[in-house]
């Protein structure tokens, strides 16, 4: 992993994506007082004393955002976490005729109102210049967690249609369930995407102890590989060249090196992992 020109020291943040390449999703750098010695930065410390500033910079935004997308999306659209997701929860009153359209109606700004002062993100579609079906496929692509469905048979029988997002399973409940049963399904959509998300990472890290087990992990599966290194740049930089993937992290808790340098042989002196990335 590169440190930033002119920083102490750098940190990063590194995703597997569902293709085996990496995406480094966030960076902070160190910066030390290098910069404010440069630009002449100062403050006045406790004792009155000018000093020189230090600093950091941090990059984390677009890239968590592209890296949330390309690990919870489908063919579909956005699969998002309830916890970050700005809608949690559509209604969808899918009308008949006459009277019973106004009762829908009715029902669902209910049931919108029950939601809404349980602090849920919901919204309620009462567009008439679009069908239901339409509705499903806008919110299913924005990714909505949970859909609510009202229709004729469910006013009658006193229940609604509930989809999850994340596995577009459907199940219906009683009016007087809604609010409890649609708080734990958000936290179990939430712990869903989140155990998807782990398996992904475990499933797509490779220990390997010599090149050729290296290439051909590489080319046949992807992901990370942990591996052995010895320290040496030039070294990392034939591996580059030869397959295309680089050093993405170095763990914070050190390991102990099990094998020699995966590339040229000689004493290791740490633990790396490598990936091909973005």
């Amino acid at each position: 992993m590169e440190k930033f020109a002119g920083a102490l020291y750098t940190t990063a943040l590194e995703a597997m994506m569902p293709d085996g390449k990496a995406l480094q999703m966030g960076t902070s750098h160190q910066l030390g007082q290098h910069f404010s010695k440069v630009f002449d930065i100062k403050f006045l410390d406790k004792d009155e004393k000018e000093q020189y500033v230090w600093q950091t910079s941090w990059g984390f935004s677009t890239r968590m955002i592209g890296a949330l997308v390309m690990v919870h999306g489908d063919d579909k659209g956005l699969v998002l976490p309830p916890r970050v997701a700005p809608v949690q929860v559509v209604i969808v009153p899918i009308p008949y005729k006459g009277a019973e359209t106004e009762a829908i109606m009715t029902k669902a700004k209910e049931i919108f109102e029950k939601l809404r002062k349980k602090d849920i993100a919901v919204v309620l579609d009462d567009r008439e210049e679009y069908t239901p079906g339409w509705k499903f496929n806008q919110w299913e692509l924005k990714g909505v967690p949970i859909r609510i469905e009202i229709g004729p048979r469910d006013l009658k029988q006193k229940q609604v249609t509930l989809a999850r997002r994340d596995t577009f399973q459907k199940s219906t409940l009683k009016e007087e369930e809604i609010t409890d049963t649609v708080t734990k399904l958000l936290e179990e959509i939430q712990n869903n995407l989140f155990n998807k998300a782990k398996k992904l990472l475990e499933e797509s890290t490779t220990t390997v102890k010599n090149y050729d087990e290296f290439k051909k992990v590489l080319e046949e599966k992807g992901g990370f590989i942990r591996a052995s290194w010895c320290g040496n740049s030039a070294c990392e930089e034939r591996i580059k060249d030869e397959t295309g993937a680089t050093i993405r992290t170095v763990p914070f808790e050190k390991e102990k090196p099990f094998s020699k340098c995966v590339h040229c042989g000689e004493d290791a002196s740490e633990v790396v992992y490598f990936a091909r990335s973005y």
